[in-house]
């Protein structure tokens, strides 16, 4: 887990609104206990906030309850993302450990998808993707401390009926890794929800009925393990369509695959597209 020793009394606040301030902030986390500092931190030639600032307590313990009470609360309307100072932070989090969670009914915010996900393990991270005026857009991240926690959540979660809406839970893929097969295989089939240790080998042999393939890749963790999504490279179009249609279809091991053409995407993306900042 993240830095936690007593002489710990920094806290790392993120998801904060463009307009809130020190002044906002020591109103909500002065209620704890005594404070010692607050930064919101802001770009240094407009002096717009970054969206995140950091809050030092006099007391360790203090920051604690902090922690344990006030995130995901909402400020100026937007939930609190809080977690211990740690210069190594983005270094720790584990791409396989990090979950992306649709169908999301608008009932649900970040503190509730939270309390969801923690019965699997330790939540380092939660956030639901919003529209301009704050509204979900059915979507977002859950970011666990280890792999083992997140494959658990996918177990678990993933198919369960939520506020009457049933959720979908798979492993994030990345948008990098995406495109680098999107440039390779032009009628490339990205297909997940694929219950490890599926092999590329088990894979190429359910799609040898729908046409020639080039390539067949299931993506594989550091330790050789699947990360439970993978592609299949078809010489045609026409191929890549059959597949797609029969593979959404199949239940593997109870859980019904999800295939789709790994469409290209527009340049013009987000900034932070990584489900945690």
């Amino acid at each position: 887990m993240q830095e936690d020793t007593n002489n710990n009394a920094s806290l790392y606040v993120g998801n904060l609104h463009s307009n809130t301030n020190e002044a906002t902030l020591f109103g909500k986390f002065s209620a704890v206990g005594p404070i010692l500092s607050i930064r919101v931190c802001r770009d240094p030639q407009t002096g717009i906030s970054l969206g995140y600032a950091y809050v030092n307590y006099l007391k360790h313990e203090d920051a604690t309850k902090a922690l344990d009470d006030l995130n995901c609360d909402l400020v100026d309307g937007q939930p609190l993302r809080i977690m211990w100072v740690d210069k190594n932070l983005k270094s720790k989090l584990l791409a396989t450990a990090n979950l992306v969670v649709k169908n999301l009914p608008q009932s649900i915010d970040a503190k509730v998808l939270k309390d969801l996900f923690s019965i699997c393990g330790t939540v380092l991270s939660v956030r639901i993707v919003t529209h301009p005026n704050g509204d979900s857009k059915g979507y977002g991240f859950v970011q666990f401390e280890n792999e083992k926690s997140a494959n658990l959540a996918i177990s678990d979660i993933n198919g369960a009926f939520v506020h009457g809406r049933k959720i979908l839970v798979s492993k994030y893929f990345p948008y990098e890794e995406r495109k680098r097969f999107q440039e390779k295989f032009p009628n490339n089939v990205f297909v997940k929800n694929l219950t490890p240790p599926f092999s590329s080998s088990e894979l190429e042999k359910m799609c040898l009925c729908f046409g020639n393939i080039k390539s067949v890749k299931v993506a594989m963790n550091g330790d050789n393990q699947s990360k439970g999504y993978g592609f299949v490279s078809f010489e045609t179009a026409d191929a890549a369509n059959r597949a797609i249609s029969e593979l959404n279809r199949v239940c593997l091991n109870g859980k019904r695959l999800f295939a789709s053409i790994a469409k290209r995407k527009s340049p013009v993306r987000s900034k932070k597209r990584n489900g945690f900042f």
